[in-house]
């Protein structure tokens, strides 16, 4: 029986948030959309629905099925960016291969849910992110129409989003402030200068942003996939943007599922699942991926080098 869910999420920052759109000049600045608001358009800072559906399902999820089945320095490229990016086309014609789309979406929930790439056919997904909306006077009506009833904001008048930006600086440090007493004395102090200056924009702490995932028509093993994937980003730190090294774009979230569901037994059914197909799931990679390389070493090979035949990766070795 297949369901479709609806997730909304409240992430409140609680340190600067860094989520870039570019430069301008030396200045890093955050990514904003435009809004149109009583008083004109006004460009409100966002979280990309990309990201969040990265950060906070895809890479959790991924790094989770690596842990489970050890296949850390295993994996080879091609199929690294299967788990942690989705995967790449990489042969050409446009064949339907039912039967390995069935053996895929029975052994990943993850990819069922966000869909991707074998390397001779696309796979759908079934997983709608929503870009994070801030909690601020200009999105109010947006974000009254988004929260579920219980899910009160502080206050009849929301702050205007420009009280959320502000800017940071820092200053790269050099080894010769640092660790003095390590370099040797005929050296020239100029040498090794490393001291530069960077700037740019950030969403203050203190600010909130509304976003969500729609699951459509998904089994319990796909909810407990997401889930989990959140409870882990949540555990890790929950950082979004850049610059998560210096302590940025650390998030507090609170989820609201509906309809309501046993998250704890959605969740236990997955890992379930997960730790049961691990060997059919490493037979599947080594197929599709093994075969995928080999049929590429059967082409003729440019400048007279010849091509390895040799799966790219046995890992039941």
């Amino acid at each position: 029986m297949s369901t479709t869910y609806k997730i909304l999420a409240l992430s409140e920052v609680l340190s600067p948030l860094t989520h870039a759109k570019g430069v301008e000049g030396n200045e890093s600045l955050i990514a904003r959309e435009p809004v149109v608001t009583p008083a004109g358009v006004r460009f409100i800072p966002h979280l990309s629905g990309n990201a969040l559906r990265h950060r906070l399902v895809r890479d959790p999820g991924a790094w989770f099925l690596i842990d489970q089945w050890e296949l850390s320095g295993k994996l080879a490229m091609s199929q690294l960016n299967f788990f942690f990016h989705g995967g790449n086309l990489t042969q050409g014609g446009n064949r339907q291969n039912t039967s390995r789309i069935s053996d895929m979406e029975r052994l990943f929930p993850l990819i069922r849910l966000l869909g991707g790439s074998l390397p001779d056919q696309i796979l759908s997904g079934s997983l709608l992110s929503w870009r994070g909306t801030m909690v601020c006077e200009e999105n109010r009506e947006r974000i009254f129409r988004l929260a579920p009833s219980g899910w009160e904001f502080r206050g009849e008048k929301l702050r205007p989003a420009e009280s959320f930006v502000d800017g940071y600086q820092y200053t790269r440090g050099q080894a010769a402030t640092s660790a003095p007493s390590l370099l040797p004395k005929t050296s020239d102090p100029e040498e090794a200068s490393n001291l530069m200056i960077f700037s740019g924009q950030c969403v203050l702490a203190g600010a909130a942003f509304v976003h969500g995932f729609v699951l459509q028509h998904v089994s319990d093993l796909e909810l407990g996939a997401l889930l989990l994937s959140l409870r882990l980003w949540q555990n890790a730190g929950g950082t979004i943007g850049g610059q998560a090294a210096r302590g940025h774009g650390r998030l507090s979230t609170s989820i609201h599922v509906d309809p309501i569901a046993d998250e704890d037994a959605a969740i236990g059914a997955y890992i379930d699942h997960v730790r049961t197909v691990k060997d059919e799931a490493l037979k599947f990679l080594d197929a599709v991926y093994g075969a995928a390389k080999a049929e590429k070493a059967e082409k003729p090979a440019k400048k007279g080098k010849a091509k390895d035949a040799t799966p790219e990766n046995n890992l039941l070795a």
